[in-house]
């Protein structure tokens, strides 16, 4: 390289750094701006926009349109450090089961759509890893009222006392949302048992998915395994009551789990990132709880995992899931995951939407990043509002975006009137790339074939 060169590229990393400091140290939460690595992969700053089902691909056909691009371009622009997509479902078979309408991602004709995807979030700065889903389970929906696939025949079911406070007042002033010929997330099909033959099978469909993962050019992918969702039934007692290999101990309930975390490693091995996300605990009576999941993080923690997402709850205990304040047992439940892990690979915890509150779990050492769901619904800005200590738009907490999507309604809030206008709306079209850069994607290098 010319030294000329050289000395232009020094002059810019130092001016880059100088000035990153300065707003270090200007930022009333400096822990939530400095960098960290996940894996190969440098984040900007600690804050993570969770992973939520939006309804916005309204077809359930699995394709990125408009509104999906400008919605992400929004929050990526708002100075998001690491954007979290929703629930992407990497299987065929998923797909037949899915919330009401989700992306996915098992054919290269979804390649393209997610690709343009990460190409916009990367225009406005932000990091973006994939969340790849083996399937609802349980919990998930078929428009022809096909039984979906699950670890057991245990149907789901809905306790209004579990809910959130803003559900419960929902349903008790209209309780003929719980009528089973209302179609809502509510209730769903008996399941069928899974045979080990479509275990397997499964497993491999949703390795190869993460093949494709990396011709779209993603910056990490993100197993999904928390809120009841297909793997969270395998581990819990209370969803798994098989007698084979897949059934009984822990040792045997986390089985599955690892044979995809083992499967996605032997394909793509460590080209990207790859982490999980958990609940911290299932919060029903004869579900899997805080100690076992615990056991489970200190599996994969071995195994090499890179990061932890933590969660809580499930779509049957849904105020832990979606909390009604910053509830700081989350950051007690994602000390106990941290404590389980090496040094170097980060907890994410969630739902702390005060930044003095996410700032001393941080400092603290409790956790790593904060990830924001609702709050990032509310105020795509927050990131850069907080960083320039300026007052940001705060989530109410009704719940009125999640009783929309658990009716099959693309997401809204009520304290921001652009939420699902996006596409409208110029500054989040993405800019005119440079002339002359590369526009061909890396070629992924995964491991030899055995």
């Amino acid at each position: 390289m010319p030294k000329d060169k050289v000395s232009a590229d020094a002059a810019k990393a130092a001016k880059t750094g100088k000035k990153a400091e300065s707003t270090l140290k200007k930022t009333p939460y400096p822990e939530l701006f400095t960098p960290i690595k996940i894996g190969n992969c440098e984040i900007k700053n600690r804050i993570v926009m969770a992973p939520m089902n939006t309804v916005m691909s309204l077809d359930n056909q699995g394709y990125v349109n408009e509104q999906i691009l400008a919605y992400y371009a929004a929050r990526a622009k708002g100075g998001t450090g690491l954007i979290i997509t929703e629930c992407v479902l990497g299987t065929k078979l998923a797909s037949k089961f899915p919330y009401t309408s989700n992306l996915h991602l098992f054919n290269v004709t979804h390649v393209p759509g997610l690709e343009e995807l990460v190409e916009t979030i990367h225009a406005f700065g932000s990091k973006v890893f994939i969340q790849i889903s083996i399937g609802f389970g349980r919990q998930g929906h078929s428009a022809t009222h096909e039984s979906p696939p699950a670890p057991s025949p245990i149907p789901y079911q809905t306790d209004p006392a579990l809910l959130p406070k803003d559900f419960q007042k929902f349903i008790s002033d209209n309780p003929q949302i719980l009528d089973p010929r209302i179609p809502t997330m509510a209730h769903a099909e008996m399941p069928r048992e899974m045979t080990r033959e479509e275990i397997k099978s499964e497993i491999n469909e949703y390795a190869h998915s993460c093949i494709l993962v990396l011709m779209a050019g993603f910056d990490g992918i993100e197993l999904h395994a928390p809120h009841g969702y297909l793997e969270h039934q395998f581990l819990s007692p209370r969803a798994n009551k098989r007698t084979d290999e897949y059934g009984g101990s822990l040792e045997n309930r986390m089985r599955f789990l690892m044979e995809i975390y083992n499967k996605v490693r032997e394909t793509i091995g460590r080209s990207v990132p790859v982490g999980i996300r958990l609940s911290g605990d299932e919060h029903m009576p004869d579900g899997i709880h805080h100690d076992e999941l615990k056991q489970v993080v200190r599996r994969v923690g071995e195994a090499g995992i890179d990061y932890v997402h933590m969660s809580d709850g499930s779509y049957e205990a849904l105020k832990y899931f979606a909390p009604d304040e910053d509830n700081l047992h989350l950051v007690k439940e994602a000390a106990g995951f941290k404590s389980m892990l090496p040094s170097n690979v980060p907890v994410i915890s969630v739902s702390l939407y005060d930044p003095a509150n996410s700032s001393k779990a941080i400092r603290d050492g409790k956790i790593d990043m904060v990830s924001l769901g609702r709050q990032m619904l509310c105020d795509p800005d927050y990131a850069n509002k907080v960083l320039a200590g300026k007052k940001y738009l705060k989530c109410a907490r009704c719940n009125q975006c999640l009783m929309r999507t658990a009716a099959g309604l693309p997401v809204r809030c009520k304290l921001n009137k652009n939420l699902g206008r996006e596409k409208y709306m110029p500054e989040y079209w993405r800019p005119t790339r440079p002339l002359g850069m590369n526009i061909i994607p890396p070629i992924p290098k995964l491991p030899p074939l055995v």
